[in-house]
């Protein structure tokens, strides 16, 4: 991890502007909890260090982030979280953030291993330095998804820590002479120090422990260790049925191009015979530095705060080494997906993925077989059709010859090579997910001279060992193929001619909804009746007739509106009312000319058929595109006649079409709509709500691991955006939004009610409080008449 650290300040320095330099200052607190608050004090206050990263303790990284929150010091841990909920780390310590991801999905993925396999009991095996409260809760959420499916667990193996018992070799031993002749040889090791590992590797070896039927499930961290201790043995002979569980990391460039300078330098330090796979915390922590980098380049040179990086960091947004990096709550958002990896003998293989929404991928074990003999992972491997030497060979991918807009597959001549190419948005995303498969995959693009429903068949009977392009999932095919995760959804969708819309006489009536009007005529009416109420007592320009009273109080709260007012206001409470008043005034009437100047400088189009029931039931004629799948459902669903429908052959003539008068309308799904637009851009609309479809997806045999693992791969190119910018780049946003809908956006009463209510409320109030003076002006008035009266009465009697 130290390597990692070290090359991903190199790299990222050596790109820096000059504004910032990454400068990392180590100390080991030996996962001693006090050592970790001494050096993390002497960090921040010392060495004024920004951030802090490490911590792999859940006692040192909180202690540490009680340290960091005086300071607003952003703390980042590489701790996994198990045991705390993530409200409650978030909230305790709003610094701390985990590089890491919640523990039971890799519970799970171990609990639908074993699943796999006809046994009831299970044996678990951990070090005693490892249990902690951390492996308490792991061990209890693994009891109980276990418990889900029947199975128990048969024994718990308690392995002392090595560097704590003088007789560890005869302790160790006779321990795991516990192990041999289990009934069920399922055995799960949750957690092994690295000098533990290479002691229980050799005592196991010896017992046998490695042989015959049994099998030996390890979690991430004891597995690295697994590996690291037979490579230091070479004793990898010996090692046999063991499946490991890692954190499965997408093989891109980036990932390619670490890998070599790790290598470089593990080498150079550890000797050329050691081999090292970067595991998952390794690539962590190089995406660790990459997160300081892009905060501090989110924040000016000048400006970089505690407060700033904080919530810099805390929006952080990238595809790292490790997978989709993005914070919520505290803790990375991005679930994993992992690989099942087997050891045989000399054998390393990387066998099929796991995610949370799919599973384990199909070819990885055929339960049926697996209940009638307890197969090690090897066999299974040998025995499986369409197992991993299905991906070994080269693929034969189908793919249409000709589409209906050649921005999803088209052929071209390579410039350089003179060679026939496929080029597209489907293949940009078939290859994009390609990549992200840990050992790349070998394949040809064929082109399909016939029809969808043809290349299809071809690979239910598989003629192709998949097809790649813009077809549609249906029910009817999914009953003989295999499809993948849709990589762009779909809908029914209508295309009308639009034309200008020249009748806009009315247009300075359209940036407010009705409702808005209405409400607006209100309080202009109420607001009218308050000042008429508070002024004509007292204020001689609202005196007169009623009439006059009526229309000078209306005149000045219209006026008002635009500052044109001239009446003077003379009661204490009307002022404190017009304060509110005019900063409502200047409010609407600011919005209001914006919203009326785009409207009156954007131009305007309008449908020539408003309405699919107005097209329906003119009997207008329809355009459907060659092969289109939506024939049956404009006639069964839509209850359009099979006469208006026109079969559309050429797909680049739409516009010829729509011109000549020979369609009125053009249905299409919603990717080909995104193409129309690209190249139509102007003089057309979309009407109607859309009709939901089954979207695009690549397409396997039945029964094919690849499905499975392109679903994955689809998911994960969505989930990191590189999705959405493959659409971009073959189809204009712009345009497809500009003519899915021409209603420009009125404002309503729901962005200003609470202005509203805030205005009636205190006009109300002053309204009220002037009637309350009003009252007690009149009782004082009247005492005091009734007091001069009385004064009078007794001087006349003396």
């Amino acid at each position: 991890m130290r390597m990692a650290i070290d090359i991903a300040c190199r790299d990222l320095n050596s790109i820096s502007s000059g504004s910032h330099y990454i400068k990392p200052h180590y100390i080991n607190s030996h996962a001693k909890p006090l050592r970790a608050i001494s050096a993390a004090e002497m960090l921040i206050k010392r060495k004024n260090v920004k951030v802090i990263i490490g911590l792999e303790t859940w006692e040192e990284a909180t202690l540490v982030a009680e340290i960091a929150n005086r300071s607003q010091v952003p703390v980042i841990s590489f701790v996994r979280n198990h045991m705390t909920l993530p409200l409650m780390a978030e909230t305790l310590w709003p610094s701390l953030f985990q590089m890491s991801t919640d523990e039971s999905d890799q519970i799970r993925c171990i609990v639908d291993l074993v699943s796999s396999y006809n046994r009831q009991r299970v044996s678990i095996i951990y070090e005693a330095e490892a249990y902690d409260s951390t492996y308490s809760k792991l061990l209890n959420s693994l009891s109980e998804e276990l418990g889900k499916i029947g199975l128990t667990i048969e024994d718990q193996l308690i392995l002392q820590a090595f560097s704590s018992l003088n007789g560890a070799e005869v302790s160790l031993k006779e321990k795991l002479m516990k192990l041999k002749g289990k009934a069920s040889p399922i055995f799960i090791v949750l957690g092994l120090s690295s000098h533990r590992s290479a002691h229980f590797l050799k005592e196991a070896t010896k017992m046998g422990l490695f042989y015959g039927d049994s099998t030996w499930i390890f979690a991430e961290k004891p597995f690295a260790t697994l590996l690291t201790s037979v490579e230091h043995s070479g004793n990898s002979s010996t090692v046999k049925g063991v499946i490991g569980v890692i954190t499965y990391r997408p093989k891109s460039q980036a990932y390619r191009e670490f890998r070599s300078k790790f290598l470089n330098i593990f080498h150079h330090k550890y000797g050329e015979n050691f081999n090292f796979e970067p595991g998952i915390d390794v690539l962590q922590a190089y995406d660790c530095i990459k997160t300081i980098n892009n905060a501090i380049d989110a924040v000016p040179s000048h400006d970089i705060t505690p407060e700033l990086l904080l919530d810099r960091i805390s929006r952080t947004r990238f595809m790292g080494l490790s997978g989709a990096i993005r914070f919520e709550k505290g803790e990375l958002a991005h679930r994993p997906t992992f690989q099942l990896v087997s050891v045989d003998r000399n054998e390393y293989r990387e066998i099929k993925l796991w995610s949370p929404n799919i599973g384990i991928s199909r070819s990885f074990v055929s339960k049926q077989s697996s209940r009638r003999k307890p197969y090690a992972i090897s066999g299974l491997l040998t025995t499986q059709e369409g197992g991993t030497r299905s991906e070994n060979k080269r693929l034969m991918i189908g793919v249409p010859g000709k589409t209906s807009f050649d921005r999803f597959v088209k052929e071209e001549v390579d410039s350089s090579t003179g060679e026939l190419k496929h080029v597209g948005f489907c293949i940009d995303v078939f290859e994009k997910a390609v990549s992200l498969f840990p050992e790349g995959l070998k394949y040809d693009f064929r082109s399909h001279r016939g029809t969808y429903e043809d290349l299809v068949k071809k690979a239910a009977d598989k003629t192709y060992d998949a097809a790649v392009g813009d077809i549609t999932i249906l029910a009817s095919r999914s009953k003989d193929v295999e499809f993948t995760q849709p990589f762009m959804r779909s809908y029914l969708t209508v295309i009308v001619p639009a034309k200008p819309d020249t009748d806009r006489a009315l247009t300075f009536m359209e940036p407010f909804t009705a409702t808005m009007l209405v409400a607006s005529g209100g309080l202009l009416i109420y607001i009218t009746l308050v000042v008429w109420y508070l002024e004509h007592p007292i204020n001689p320009e609202f005196g007169g007739p009623w009439t006059n009273q009526l229309s000078t109080a209306l005149w000045f709260t219209f006026s008002s509106l635009f500052f044109a007012h001239k009446e003077k206001v003379h009661h204490k409470f009307t002022r404190i009312m017009l304060v509110i008043w005019f900063f409502v005034a200047l409010i609407l009437t600011q919005s209001y000319t914006a919203s009326l100047t785009s409207m009156l400088t954007v131009g305007k189009l309008k449908p020539i058929l408003p309405t699919i029931e107005r097209l329906r039931t003119s009997k207008a004629r329809v355009g459907l595109p060659p092969n289109a799948i939506i024939d049956d459902y404009m006639t069964n669903t839509l209850n359009f006649s099979k006469e208006v429908i026109v079969p559309i052959k050429n797909t680049s003539s739409y516009g010829d079409e729509f011109r000549s008068g020979k369609i009125s309308a053009l249905f299409l799904e919603y990717p080909y709509m995104k193409a129309f637009f690209t190249q139509y851009c102007d003089g057309y609309l979309t009407i109607g709500d859309g009709y939901n479809l089954g979207g695009f997806g690549f397409v396997f045999p039945k029964g094919s691991p690849l499905a499975a693992n392109f679903s994955t791969a689809i998911l994960e190119l969505s989930q990191s955006g590189e999705m959405k910018r493959l659409e971009n780049k073959w189809f204009t946003p712009e345009c497809t939004m500009r003519n899915i809908t021409d209603e420009k956006p009125r404002l309503g009463l729901n962005s200003f009610w609470v202005l509203y209510v805030f205005t009636i409320g205190t006009s109300t109030g002053c309204l009220l409080l002037a009637c309350l003076c009003t009252r007690r002006n009149r009782q004082d008035h009247q005492q005091g008449s009734n007091g001069a009266n009385m004064s009078v009465t007794e001087m006349s009697m003396t």
